[in-house]
């Protein structure tokens, strides 16, 4: 791995608000599946990794004022050391969040297990009126693939293209963008 991808974890404080990436969090509308609440799924928070210049603790403040109370988080903690935020897990705890860590490689899915417990965690979350996040890396991959599932799970007469088709309109059109990836997603829907 080449050295420019890393920065020192002081750069915060050198970089000037103009230079950092900001954190947008998409906020998907589940009245399509007949419910209420809006599931939030953004890149990893903090990050700083080739040319994305986060800080962990403006990207915490947003989460926070955007009233985010369960966090998903979807990285490897090596993930999460090569991104630079190596104790996001515990920053989110310390500052209140509740933290669901499910971790699985990028660019793959989970194994049913995983995936029906991620789920129901997930559903329960939304039941309650949490206000709730999904990330992975870059919010594309595992965490759009997690939604299009609980879509599936919450309704019963929406497709696998539909609920793909819906996270792109959200997410962009990088949503859900491997072909693995959307195989293996044929299989778990």
């Amino acid at each position: 791995m080449r050295t420019t991808e890393f920065d020192s974890s002081s750069e915060d404080e050198e970089l000037d608000e103009g230079q950092l990436t900001p954190l947008h969090i998409s906020w998907l509308p589940l009245s399509i599946v007949e419910c209420s609440q809006y599931l939030g799924i953004c890149a990893l928070p903090g990050c700083k990794f080739k040319d994305v210049r986060r800080s962990l603790q403006r990207d915490v403040d947003e989460l926070k004022n955007q009233g985010v109370q369960d966090l998903f988080v979807l990285c490897t903690r090596g993930e999460l050391h090569i991104y630079r935020v190596p104790t996001l897990l515990e920053v989110y705890e310390q500052q209140g969040f509740t933290v669901h860590h499910t971790p699985f490689p990028d660019g793959d899915v989970p194994d049913l297990e995983q995936c029906c417990q991620i789920l129901m965690e997930l559903q329960r979350c939304l039941e309650s009126n949490r206000r709730t996040v999904i990330h992975c890396y870059g919010g594309l991959g595992r965490s759009a693939l997690i939604a299009a599932c609980l879509l599936l799970q919450l309704s019963s007469t929406l497709t696998a293209n539909q609920a793909i088709e819906f996270l792109r309109e959200h997410r962009g059109g990088s949503a859900i963008q491997t072909v693995k990836v959307r195989l293996d997603f044929g299989d778990l829907s």
